[in-house]
């Protein structure tokens, strides 16, 4: 079982991870009053029970991830970094349970069951939605935590996410060519600070690829990830195994 928990609510996936196939209906569930752990975690302890789940379950979360446990949640609030969620949800995984960053369980499905790398040694894979994530594989290994979407703007003030994400653009009314023309500047600073070989887009924005692609230029090739709405519930399930079975 995967899960993807976000600032707006959770989605719940149960996978054949050998191949990526996703089981059962993916189940959506919106956070009724609020993001703290205490009207959250009762949510997904229903949902769970209701999919008479028991055995591996991985989780994405919207944060840093530190032995399966958030040390950053700047959507969800900070009340999160208290909680162990495995604890929470032992009766259901029995130990075997996984916790990992949102955007890098994204990257994880998408190398594993969507795109790939098509054999470049540095990947670079933005998930563009309510903030920016941002994942780095070298050599097929992911670089957890990197969290650039956090660093600061190179020529504006806050940080990227700011201007990059999809958020961003609703929030400021942009239009998609005013939207592409800010991300193209951050994307820019990103590739020149990584250098990779391939950069995967994923996220909302993704639904306005053929109107966007054309107006953004990157020396790397540039690609849309192939997975949509299963890649952060399926990179957490492929997480749980990798637990399990680590290399």
């Amino acid at each position: 079982m995967g899960i993807d928990l976000g600032g707006s609510g959770f989605r719940i996936g149960v996978f054949d991870t050998s191949t990526g196939e996703l089981l059962h209906p993916l189940l959506h569930h919106s956070h009724v009053s609020s993001t703290a752990p205490e009207d959250v975690l009762p949510s997904l302890v229903q949902a769970i029970e209701g999919l008479g789940w028991t055995g591996p379950i991985g989780l994405g979360f919207p944060g840093a991830i530190e032995a399966s446990k958030p040390t950053t949640a700047p959507n969800l609030g900070e009340a999160w970094l208290t909680v162990d969620v495995g604890a929470a949800l032992h009766r259901f995984h029995g130990g075997a349970f996984a916790m990992l960053n949102d955007a890098d369980a994204v990257a994880l499905a998408e190398a594993q069951h969507g795109g790939g790398h098509a054999g470049h040694a540095c990947v670079l894979t933005l998930t563009v939605g309510t903030g920016l994530g941002t994942t780095v594989h070298q050599n097929g290994t992911m670089v957890p935590n990197l969290e650039y979407g956090r660093l600061p703007h190179p020529s504006k003030s806050g940080c990227l996410e700011e201007h990059l994400s999809g958020a961003a653009r609703t929030r400021h009314g942009w239009s998609l060519e005013e939207w592409a023309s800010r991300f193209q500047e951050g994307l820019t600073h990103l590739e020149t600070m990584v250098q990779p070989g391939r950069i995967i887009l994923y996220g909302g924005i993704m639904e306005h690829w053929n109107t966007i692609h054309p107006l953004l230029e990157t020396d790397a090739e540039l690609v849309a990830a192939v997975l949509t709405d299963t890649a952060g519930p399926l990179g957490a399930a492929l997480a749980a195994v990798g637990a399990l079975h680590p290399l």
